[in-house]
């Protein structure tokens, strides 16, 4: 009994001196846990302890962790409607989408997510609301230009956060339109578009046509950007829709869920087991 006792001391002794690893979650319990991400789980849940574990594997999978800018991947379907485009995905330096189609006003968007948004816009107006268009399809020249002139201003840390560099902008998918409520062009008028009634409205409603807000307020260090409450991203209308549903306000959490390559290589072998006779 002595021996028992003395030995239970000398672990609690180690115990305080040593930090031991804690458990890994069990991956059972997570569908869109990746086995040879668990170290980058452990660490990001270590970096972030208030995330819950599967947010921590679906920003992992989505490749946050790795920082804005850093581990950069291009696009491995650049002209996917659910393509990532953010700090950590890149699109082509010659991509342009084949697709591209008039909003009006000399703005393009690609030919499915101009169709709903042109559906979109009609059912607002028809309700008395207000919609312009402050820009749409965007070339990687566009970009570039537009992000070193904001370096030029304001140096780089300030442009990254208010620009995407070349090649990391969502305009130049063709999927993405930054509306307001009445004309202007500057930040500050655009930055009240979130206390309108239109904005409101698209809050409850644009996921009906396929667009969610894409820079929302409070998830900066996900996104990497200010918050943009005017810049909405055609996602379709099955993604929209069931994020809208399920609460998912990140679209980095629905492609780390569901989109990833990692994700989409289990996704089959789950379905050929199914299939498989005993």
């Amino acid at each position: 009994m002595r021996k028992c006792t003395a030995v239970f001391l000398i672990i609690l002794t180690l115990s305080a001196f040593f930090q031991f690893p804690a458990a890994a979650e069990p991956a059972g319990e997570y569908p869109h846990y990746v086995q040879k991400n668990n170290s980058r789980y452990e660490a990001y849940r270590a970096a972030n302890p208030w995330l819950q574990y599967d947010m921590v594997i679906a920003y992992v999978n989505a490749n946050v962790d790795k920082g804005g800018y850093i581990g950069v991947q291009t696009a491995d379907k650049p002209d996917s409607i659910s393509v990532l485009v953010n700090k950590n995905f890149a699109l082509p330096t010659n991509f342009v989408p084949r697709d591209l189609v008039s909003i009006g006003n000399g703005f393009r968007l690609r030919k499915e997510a101009a169709e709903q948004f042109t559906d979109m816009r009609t059912e607002m107006l028809s309700m008395g609301f207000k919609l312009y268009v402050m820009a749409a399809y965007r070339t990687y020249q566009k970009q570039s230009s537009k992000h070193s002139g904001a370096v030029s201003s304001s140096g780089l840390v300030s442009a990254d956060i208010q620009f995407a560099r070349p090649g990391h902008s969502e305009h130049q998918t063709g999927l993405a339109v930054d509306i307001v409520s009445r004309t202007g062009i500057s930040l500050m008028s655009q930055a009240k578009f979130e206390k309108t009634k239109e904005f409101a409205w698209l809050t409850e409603n644009a996921h009906k046509y396929g667009f969610i807000l894409r820079y929302p307020e409070d998830y900066t260090n996900i996104h990497g950007f200010i918050y943009e409450p005017w810049h909405w991203r055609y996602v379709g209308v099955d993604i929209a829709t069931k994020m809208y549903n399920d609460g998912i306000v990140m679209f980095e959490e629905y492609y780390g869920w569901y989109l990833a390559p990692d994700i989409q290589v289990k996704i089959r072998q789950e379905r050929l087991m199914r299939v498989l006779p005993d």
